[in-house]
């Protein structure tokens, strides 16, 4: 834990339930358990990882809130190249919906599987790539450190529906990654700083057209 910041601190930052913390806290434990098979998180990052992963993901829900307040029912979610789950299942432990999981990993899958069986999260883990998911129009599309903007934004368009918002994190690099997907797509955006890392942006993409 790097500067006190721990499953205590989480809690108190997002005002998650006890029940809810619980869950986290057992989603960390497997993720620290299977880290050395898997190499599911940078190691660096591990004893920083209710804030550099945990809130990192929370964060997702602050900026999903309008949207979620007006859909009036379960939202439905779905994560690109999900990894380690993040933000995915944090987003599923939390509450805010059911959540798809895409990863082409068989033992990443195995992974998210073992985490979701132990928590309850209401998820699907699609094992395979996002060219091959089958699923209709969602209300969110989320990915975390795992393509350039222009990449994602082909991936997710056709999960697009009247109202989805996608949300991706992304680092120093967004300005560039914006100019290049601006030549293929016409889109509504805003850019939101992380809170976690002073380098990171979340860009909140609505809207979504071919140029």
């Amino acid at each position: 834990m790097i500067g006190g910041f721990g499953a205590e601190e989480f809690a108190a930052a997002t005002n998650v339930p006890r029940e809810t913390l619980d869950r986290l806290r057992l989603y960390a434990r497997l993720l620290v358990e299977w880290q050395g098979r898997l190499n599911l998180v940078g190691p660096s990052t591990l004893p920083d990882l209710w804030h550099r992963h945990f809130l990192d993901s929370a964060q997702i829900l602050d900026l999903a809130a309008e949207r979620l307040g007006a859909l009036g029912r379960p939202a439905t979610w779905l994560d690109l190249g999900s990894g380690a789950g993040f933000p995915a299942l944090v987003i599923a432990i939390i509450g805010s919906g059911h959540v798809h999981l895409v990863e082409k990993s068989p033992r990443k899958c195995q992974f998210l599987r073992a985490v979701a069986e132990a928590t309850a999260a209401p998820v699907t883990i699609h094992e395979g790539r996002a060219e091959e998911v089958k699923v209709g129009p969602v209300d969110f599309i989320t990915a975390r450190a795992f393509a350039p903007l222009p990449r994602l934004l082909r991936l997710a368009h056709p999960f697009f529906g009247a109202g989805t918002q996608a949300l991706f994190h992304k680092g120093q690099n967004l300005e560039e990654e914006l100019t290049e997907a601006r030549k293929s797509w016409n889109m509504s955006m805003a850019i939101f700083p992380s809170v976690t890392d002073q380098r990171g942006r979340i860009i909140r993409v609505e809207e979504l057209t071919h140029v």
